[in-house]
């Protein structure tokens, strides 16, 4: 393709005398000769093989082919002198590292705690791939991951960040009000993450509870709206441990029946095969299991 093209200098000379509809004030700018601006333009126009301007007197006018190709070179000089202007700014210094997770983690579980987390890594910076819902699917562009595996497969990924654990919450003025999912003062309104493998029919069969017909229902297809419903006090959710476990631990939702669900799926932070795995990217990844760890040890306590 590229022996195709015509010479860069004559593109860039054309896109500022097409942006400015005159070789003498394209030669200024350029700091070079208007015969010079002359030039390139026909030798681009004798490559194209038809005319880029029509031209009376001192005024020129793109061709439709001088307007196409202008648009695109116009657009293609700007998207490269983003690029390079991002290149120089950026501080060579500093780390990136992305990770894939829940939208619910990195609103509840991860940003409570980035304080921390700059404290640790300062000259370190993380970007996100968000999922709203389960975290599944391969790592595309990412460093970590937080994935979900079961049986034999968590057995082999290694990572271990979390067991599945889900518990009804509660706000606890909500609480206070309406009383638990066990024994309600009155009805409940029960948020849900529609299309997910265990909502409320399922917890409720586990608890040996019959949800009354005449309880609400909310819905939201992110999980961490669902969360930021129950804190509101719009209702009861329920919360998975690896990702709500600060707002259990510090009291911002309280357990809503004595019915703890521990599933066979457990939650892995795992790296991508695609990437060669840096040393920052290790560490990154030990300091969030170990900030989990921590959890669990209370949630231990909590949850008994």
């Amino acid at each position: 393709m590229r022996r195709h093209l015509p010479s860069p200098s004559t593109l860039f000379v054309f896109e500022v005398a097409a942006r400015l509809t005159n070789f003498s004030r394209a030669a200024q700018e350029l700091n070079i000769t208007q015969p010079a601006v002359s030039h390139a333009v026909a030798t681009l126009e004798q490559h194209l093989g038809q005319p880029l301007f029509t031209r009376a007197g001192p005024h020129l006018e793109l061709t439709e082919a001088g307007e196409k190709l202008s648009r695109v070179t116009t657009r293609s000089f700007h998207a490269i002198e983003a690029v390079l202007e991002e290149i120089e700014g950026r501080d060579s210094s500093r780390e990136i590292v992305m990770l894939s997770i829940s939208s619910g983690m990195a609103t509840h579980w991860l940003m409570p705690r980035y304080g921390a987390f700059r404290e640790v890594f300062p000259h370190t910076d993380l970007q996100f791939q968000l999922i709203a819902g389960s975290v599944g699917g391969p790592l595309l562009n990412c460093d970590l991951g937080l994935r979900v595996a079961q049986g034999e497969d968590a057995r082999e990924l290694g990572g271990w960040f979390a067991p599945e654990r889900v518990l009804a919450v509660g706000a606890p003025s909500y609480l206070r009000e309406h009383g638990s999912f066990d024994e309600p003062k009155a009805n409940h309104t029960l948020i849900h993450l529609p299309d997910h493998w265990f909502g409320w029919p399922e917890f409720a069969q586990k608890a040996d509870i019959r949800t009354p017909a005449g309880y609400d229902k909310l819905s939201f297809s992110d999980y961490s709206v669902v969360l930021q419903a129950a804190l509101s006090g719009q209702g009861l959710a329920l919360a998975w441990t690896s990702v709500a476990s600060g707002l259990i631990i510090n009291g911002m939702l309280e357990q809503a029946s004595k019915t703890v669900v521990v599933t066979d799926r457990s939650y892995h932070l795992v790296s991508s095969s695609q990437r060669a795995t840096r040393a920052i990217v290790r560490h990154v990844r030990d300091w969030l299991i170990a900030e989990m760890e921590k959890d669990e040890k209370l949630l231990s306590h909590l949850l008994g």
